[in-house]
C-alpha cells in the first residue's frame, strides 16, 4: 500500500521524480533466492494526482522499484482497485505492461479477462497458473468495460476448471478477504478456503486484514497431495504504524515433484518483516527489514523505541506462527 506519507518520502523536490527503491533494499536479497515473487498491488498506478488513503493512486516508480527488487507478478484485484475508476484500472495495467510485469485480477475488458484467465507463468520449467479475487471494491461500481474479479464461488469454480484444463503444474489462488485487523481467519475465510481446496487448488494466499494470520499446511497422504493456505500475510509496506499492522511476513514456498511426478509444496517458511520509518536529513524514509537480520542490531535504529517496536512485532509473529 502507498499512503500519503510514503508518497512524500519518495518524492525528490529537486528532480520532481519519485524513487521507492530504498524501501526494498533489505528484502531484495530474500527475493533474489526465489524463482518467482508475487505481491498484492493495493493501489492504482500511473494516474495523477497521486494520493494516499482513502482513494489511492501511486506513480509508476512504485512498480519500477517492485520490479527492480525482484517482484515479477502483481495481483490487482482488491478493495482499492476502483479507487480511480476506469482510468485508474487501465492506467495501472498500462504501467504493468510497459514494465513487463505479469498481472492478474483486473482487466481492460471481458475479452482481455477471458484471454488472461488463468494467468500462466513459466517458472524454472514449472507451469504456474494464478487466479485472483476480491471481496469487493469499497462500494464503488466496477466501471464498464473494465473487469475486477470478485469473489463468487460459482465463477471461481469455473475459472479453476478452466485453469486445470490447461494442465498447470501448480495452481495458486490469491484472495482479498477477511476482517481487517483480526489476527485469526474468520468463518467465511475458512469456508471459502475449504471450497477452493475442494476444487483441487494447491495454494491459497490471502490479503486484506492488514495483519498476519495463520498458515495451514495439510498433507493428503491417501492422494499424495499437499495443500497450503496462508490466510493473510499482513502489510508488506504501508504507513499503518499501530502494532501489529507495522509488520508482516514473506511466505517462501519450496516446490518439488512427488513420487507420482506431480509438483507440490514440499515445505514453506515464513520470514517476518517490519516496516522501519525514520527521519534523516529532514526527510522520512521507509525500509522493509527482515527481522531475523536486525534483531541483534539495535544500533542500526536511530531510536531505541523503534527497535523495541520491531521486537514487539517479532514476539507477536512468533506467538501467532508457533506450531
Amino acid at each position: 500500500m502507498n499512503h500519503g506519507p510514503q508518497l512524500r518520502a519518495a518524492y525528490n523536490s529537486s528532480t520532481g521524480e519519485y524513487d521507492f527503491s530504498g524501501n526494498f533494499t533489505y528484502v531484495q536479497p530474500v527475493f533474489s533466492k526465489a524463482h518467482m515473487v508475487v505481491g498484492n498491488l493495493e493501489t492504482p498506478v500511473g494516474l495523477k494526482p497521486y494520493a494516499g488513503y482513502p482513494q489511492f493512486s501511486a506513480p509508476p516508480a512504485l512498480v519500477t522499484a517492485c520490479k527492480q527488487a525482484g517482484i515479477g507478478v502483481l495481483a490487482t484485484a482488491n478493495n482499492h482497485a476502483c479507487d480511480k475508476r476506469k482510468k485508474g484500472i487501465i492506467a495501472t495495467l498500462d504501467v504493468l505492461d510497459s514494465l513487463q510485469v505479469y498481472h492478474l485480477g483486473t482487466y481492460r475488458n471481458q475479452r482481455e479477462k477471458d484471454s488472461l484467465t488463468p494467468l500462466l507463468v513459466p517458472v524454472a520449467g514449472v507451469q504456474v497458473a494464478l487466479l485472483n479475487y476480491t471481496y469487493g471494491t469499497n462500494g464503488l461500481p466496477v466501471p464498464y468495460p473494465t473487469k475486477v474479479n470478485l469473489i463468487d464461488k460459482q465463477k471461481i469454480k469455473e475459472d479453476i476448471a478452466k485453469a486445470k484444463a490447461k494442465n498447470p503444474d501448480i495452481l495458486m489462488v490469491f484472495l482479498h478477504w477477511g476482517e481487517q485487523y483480526h489476527n485469526k481467519p474468520d468463518k467465511a475465510q475458512k469456508e471459502l478456503a475449504a471450497f477452493i481446496r475442494g476444487q483441487g487448488v494447491d495454494l491459497i494466499i490471502g490479503s486484506h486484514p492488514h495483519v498476519i494470520q495463520a498458515v495451514d499446511y495439510e498433507m493428503d497422504v491417501l492422494n499424495n497431495r499437499t495443500y497450503l493456505t496462508a490466510y493473510s500475510l499482513g502489510n508488506f509496506i504501508s504507513n499503518q504504524r499501530t502494532a501489529p499492522r507495522d509488520g508482516s511476513m514473506i511466505l517462501s514456498l519450496n516446490l518439488t515433484r512427488n513420487s507420482q511426478g506431480n509438483w507440490q509444496v514440499a515445505g514453506y517458511e515464513t520470514i517476518p518483516i517490519w516496516v522501519y520509518k525514520y527521519q534523516k536529513d529532514k526527510k522520512w524514509h521507509y525500509e522493509i527489514l527482515p527481522v531475523e537480520d536486525f534483531k541483534l542490531q539495535p544500533e542500526y535504529f536511530t531510536q531505541n523505541a523503534d527497535y523495541q517496536k520491531m521486537m514487539r512485532y517479532y514476539k507477536h509473529y512468533q506467538q501467532l506462527m508457533k506450531p
